[in-house]
């Protein structure tokens, strides 16, 4: 009964900072959306309708579209639509949604860019999503995320740009170079904040903080929930993702938070992986939930969601939400964050002794 009281007090403080966080571009009669992006975007939204068929939302008047090409980094999908990517096929598909868009779902072969093309000519989208690559971390597909952006604002107006906070690497995984799943956070934390300022990104995702967020606290395993060191684990940290684009996109516009979410996953139901499937119990599911809703609240911070017992904790004057102050989707911006604590390792494993600020 005590934990039912905590749950209610908490979906009833996030309902209320919904409600008044609203954005115009989310109360639009009808809502269609595209995510462009790679196979985090598979990460992202594979759980997503089953979040949203337990929230009990309403879908008859929205529609999520993904576009989806192996190892897609901005400039290879600029390649697809100039008919330049000869690397890979790539793949539209509808994700969810009772409305139909102006589209053609299926493969596009490679050297072909005709089918994405004609996602950015014969639909106009009210919010377009982009998914980068780890080129970003680096420099080395900047220049092209003008040129897709180009492209997209020549043929969608008024269209809303969404962007992610992408989900790091292992910390034992080849390519994380960082040897810190947390150090490799915060350089995308800090790349998508340079993107933001520079190219006018009017919102941002941040799944990968929630990753981050749920990798801080005790359901953290030893792959830091990855499936292969790279792709998220299926169930546990695909469900984080799904709850953090839910409450990120589809929450504010129906005012029903993923916290309490009875959506539930069970792994044995996963494709074979590299390292273990992560069922999603009613023991784990809460704590994957306030790692989402962290993450939308406080973008580029990690906070361990074991610390988050009670609508207490998430108090403005604790976190420093600045609560007049919104972004284009609605989510809050913050007020100057100092005296903040970070992650420290003990017996192998992270933990959390504060929050952590990407500034």
């Amino acid at each position: 009964m005590r934990f039912l009281k905590v749950l209610s007090t908490i979906v009833l403080f996030a309902f209320c900072l919904m409600a008044d966080a609203a954005h115009p571009v989310l109360n639009k009669p009808t809502l269609k959306v595209l995510d462009i992006g790679n196979s985090y975007t598979n990460d992202a939204t594979d759980l997503l309708p089953l979040i949203m068929e337990a929230s009990g939302s309403d879908v008859s008047n929205i529609c999520l579209y993904k576009a989806i090409r192996s190892s897609a980094s901005f400039k290879s999908w600029y390649d697809v639509y100039c008919d330049e990517d000869t690397a890979y096929t790539y793949r539209i598909e509808k994700v969810l949604g009772g409305l139909s868009a102006n589209v053609s779902t299926g493969t596009g072969e490679k050297g072909n860019g005709s089918l994405f093309r004609k996602l950015l000519t014969d639909e106009q989208w009210d919010i377009i999503i982009i998914q980068p690559d780890y080129g970003l971390l680096y420099g080395t597909d900047r220049g092209y995320l003008n040129k897709l952006l180009s492209v997209i604002n020549e043929h969608q107006l008024n269209v809303v740009i969404g962007f992610y906070i992408i989900h790091s690497l292992w910390d034992h995984h080849a390519r994380n170079k960082e040897c810190s799943s947390f150090e490799r956070w915060k350089l995308i934390c800090s790349s998508v904040k340079e993107l933001q300022e520079d190219y006018g990104i009017d919102f941002i995702i941040p799944y990968g903080t929630a990753i981050e967020n749920l990798r801080s606290s005790s359901l953290n395993n030893e792959y830091d929930l990855t499936r292969d060191g790279t792709h998220l684990a299926y169930g546990l940290g695909r469900y984080a993702a799904a709850c953090c684009y839910y409450e990120s996109l589809i929450a504010p516009r129906r005012g029903i938070s993923v916290l309490g979410n009875a959506a539930r996953y069970d792994a044995s139901q996963a494709p074979s992986s590299q390292y273990p499937s992560i069922s999603v119990t009613d023991e784990n599911a809460l704590v994957a939930q306030k790692a989402a809703v962290l993450a939308t609240e406080h973008i580029y911070e990690c906070i361990n969601p074991d610390s988050i017992s009670s609508v207490d904790s998430l108090k403005e004057s604790e976190f420093g939400i600045s609560p007049n102050i919104y972004n284009l989707l609605g989510q809050k911006q913050y007020k100057d964050e100092r005296n903040l604590r970070g992650v420290h390792i003990k017996n192998g494993r992270k933990e959390l002794y504060g929050k952590t600020s990407i500034k």
